[in-house]
């Protein structure tokens, strides 16, 4: 009996060792389970960063050496991306809006993020009635027809409000005014391109060099038909930033880790390009290409005039094309939040070097081909990338006098030379108009930025076009 009983005490002595090993097992599990929720909800800058340095290596790592819009080209065909829901409406998906010759985004309802992690860092704004109204009241009806020009205000404070919209620079349009104009009252941030995983936002002007800088954001993106015209393929609006919520917005601003950058262009040439584009060449129909340069430059000298879409006096109603350059990104109220400032007659140097700065200069600038292959018979649609050995405009803005002749200077679709043809349009008052009358700030900035073979910084630029700022707090 006393066998058995010691037999049936160490049976159960083991019964009561796996009972306890399963029970520390389960509360292992739970506990890890719970730390795991608290770090993800309470998520620290620190966390932030690791989350930022995982999609840099996804997104550089993604296509190895060659970026995905260079690899081979296996599928034909033209797709609405599988990341809009069935219900959104898309014309003329084969050619101006739709994503070709890469199967991926047709199926990957990821694209054009890289990562859940990218996908949820950028939230887009599903904007609500009273957004929409509110946006329609500051962007198309703003306090103020032009901004101070204070090149250094002080941050605006958070709050803590749920605002609907992001106010991010004092007296200017908010953010996210493209949801109501695409023209006069488009807002500040209508062209801020977005590179997530290198944390950087290149502030996109017109008549800049702009539809090369959203080709560039398409190859980034893995688009085999990156040379297409960029400006109405549907996958691009993820990577804007007026398109974010505005959460979102105020935090990329906000936050120092993120880079801000932009190219300026000499006004007198900006403006003869916007007239020889977009007016002599027909493409504003209420004109019908009869408006001389002189009566062009007149209208925008007279703000007292009737607004006919943009075109008297110069203002937040003014087309973007000739709208002043300060006004885009709030360059204008807080110059200090531009880490780089680069010129475009320095177009090829600048480009490497602020890529090298915000790191993607070697995992897609020195891969970008400029140009494609034709495929379909439209010239503005379905041209493929060129292959990835390619030797045919190699670098993204780069120039060389043998290869690479063009691929600075082509804007796409066509050529103005409008440099070239200063003297023929420009009389010296016309000039002085300009210069003086309605791009002085533009001058004051370029005549800083051109005089340097680098890039500029923000806050050099603010110290040396106004003595005041010596005595704000930058950012």
């Amino acid at each position: 009996m006393g066998g058995q009983s010691n037999r049936q005490l160490g049976g159960g002595w083991k019964y009561y060792w796996l009972a306890s090993l399963k029970s520390v097992g389960v509360i292992l599990i739970l506990g890890a389970a719970v730390v795991n929720l608290i770090v993800t909800t309470l998520a620290t800058p620190s966390t932030q960063h690791l989350v930022h340095e995982t999609m840099l290596s996804k997104r550089s790592s993604q296509s190895g050496v060659i970026p995905e819009a260079l690899q081979p080209v296996t599928f034909t065909g033209c797709c609405k991306p599988a990341i809009f829901n069935d219900s959104t409406n898309m014309e003329d998906v084969s050619c101006y809006r739709g994503t070709c010759y890469n199967r991926r985004p047709c199926e990957d309802p990821l694209y054009p993020f890289s990562s859940e992690e990218e996908k949820a860092l950028l939230p887009q704004a599903e904007q609500s009635s009273m957004q929409i109204r509110l946006l329609r009241k500051e962007c198309l009806s703003p306090d103020r027809a032009t901004p101070p020009m204070e090149w250094c205000q002080n941050p605006l404070k958070d709050t803590g409000r749920d605002d609907q919209v992001a106010q991010l620079v004092q007296n200017i349009p908010p953010a996210g005014c493209t949801a109501v104009s695409h023209g006069g009252g488009s807002g500040a941030f209508q062209h801020a391109l977005v590179f997530p995983s290198a944390k950087f936002v290149f502030c996109g002007i017109p008549k800049v060099g702009i539809t090369k800088w959203e080709m560039f954001l398409r190859f980034y993106m893995g688009a085999k038909d990156y040379p297409s015209m960029p400006h109405f393929k549907s996958d691009r609006g993820f990577l804007l930033f007026d398109s974010l919520d505005p959460e979102a917005q105020r935090r990329i601003w906000e936050d120092r880790e993120w880079t801000w950058a932009a190219i300026i262009r000499e006004p007198a040439e900006r403006l003869l390009s916007a007239f020889l584009d977009k007016v002599k060449a027909r493409k504003f129909e209420h004109l019908n290409g009869t408006m001389t340069f002189k009566n062009f430059i007149d209208n925008l000298s007279n703000s007292s005039l009737v607004e006919v879409k943009g075109m008297h006096g110069l203002s937040w109603q003014s087309d973007p094309h000739w709208r002043p350059q300060v006004y885009s990104c709030g360059i204008s109220e807080r110059l200090d939040r531009f880490q780089f400032i680069g010129e475009l007659g320095k177009i090829g140097d600048h480009t490497k070097e602020l890529l090298q700065h915000v790191g993607l200069w070697d995992s897609h600038g020195k891969h970008f081909i400029n140009g494609g292959v034709r495929v379909g018979g439209n010239k503005y649609c379905n041209i493929q990338s060129h292959p990835a050995n390619s030797t045919r405009h190699v670098g993204f803005q780069q120039k060389d006098k043998m290869s690479n002749a063009t691929a600075a200077e082509t804007e796409y679709g066509h050529t103005t030379n409008s440099q070239k043809n200063l003297e023929q349009f420009y009389t010296p008052e016309l000039l002085r108009m300009v210069q003086d009358d309605l791009y002085p700030y533009d001058y004051k900035l370029w005549k800083l930025v051109s005089d340097g073979k680098k890039l500029s910084q923000g806050k050099e630029l603010m110290l040396k076009l106004s003595p005041r700022c010596s005595d704000r707090t930058i950012y």
